[in-house]
């Protein structure tokens, strides 16, 4: 078994990586499925909301990905299911500048990558949750070490301004000969809403005509205060029994199936 090995890419923050990321690990285990999620940003919102605080862990990526724990002494599971994470915390700022004093200059974009390789026998997917920045070193060897990037993007110009630039440093990677796809999801869209469908609608447009094929765009994930309801609470989503909680977890089904068949194999 080879995984496949997803980034959730943005240079915008607040538009939901970490949530994009914990959900599709949980549709991804529902179909039986093996994943492990690598967070990579200091505050760590994968163990968060896996209601996890992120100071109960001995060690943690930034301890694994500088050589000073094993695999074995950072990956946690989730409940007695299928999930498996990486926590992280704000150590792994300082892992960019580990990496230029520890790696041959020659080395440091496919460091994370040969980190990741021991992993992929064990997992059906890995989901990398990348720091919101272009400018953070380990966004780029996070790329460098992914089959693909899901870019999640809100209704709104900075939104869209943040999917160009993502598309843009991708393409990049592409041209350098990196074996690289992508795709695009709407987040907290108001899908009862005309109006805001329209203008997602719009933004989805000016995209397309910017170059980016129709068929990047994989599906949409509808708005609900019901989401920051259960995190504030410590509830986990899809356990909730209500309307707006089966809407949305069926949202992430749809996006993350649609996904999986694009990479190749159905979940």
């Amino acid at each position: 078994m080879n995984s496949n090995v997803i980034t959730i890419l943005s240079t915008k923050g607040g538009v939901g990586k970490s949530t994009l990321a914990r959900f599709l690990s949980i549709v991804a285990a529902e179909n039986e499925k093996k994943v492990c999620i690598i967070d990579t940003c200091q505050n760590s919102s994968i163990a968060t909301g896996f209601l996890q605080h992120r100071d109960s862990f001995e060690k943690n990526a930034f301890d694994w990905l500088t050589g000073e724990a094993k695999p074995s002494e950072v990956i946690q599971r989730f409940e007695e299911s299928n999930i498996y994470y990486i926590p992280s915390d704000e150590r792994i700022d300082d892992f960019g500048e580990w990496v230029s004093k520890k790696i041959p200059r020659v080395k440091q974009l496919q460091y994370f990558n040969e980190k990741i390789e021991p992993l992929q026998s064990l997992f059906d997917f890995i989901i990398i949750d990348s720091h919101p920045s272009e400018n953070s070193d380990i966004v780029n060897y996070s790329i460098a070490a992914s089959d693909y990037c899901l870019i999640p993007s809100e209704v709104d110009l900075d939104s869209k301004l943040a999917v160009l630039r993502c598309v843009e440093i991708i393409r990049e990677y592409q041209n350098a000969g990196y074996n690289l796809d992508y795709g695009i999801i709407f987040n907290k869209v108001e899908l009862n809403k005309a109006k805001a469908k329209n203008q997602k609608r719009s933004i989805q447009d000016e995209l397309c005509s910017s170059g980016i094929p129709e068929e990047k765009f994989i599906g949409d994930i509808r708005y609900s205060s019901t989401v920051s309801a259960c995190k504030n609470e410590g509830i986990l989503l899809h356990n909730v029994e209500n309307k707006y909680a089966k809407n949305i977890m069926n949202d992430f089904r749809k996006v993350g199936l649609e996904l999986f068949r694009k990479l190749g194999g159905d979940a």
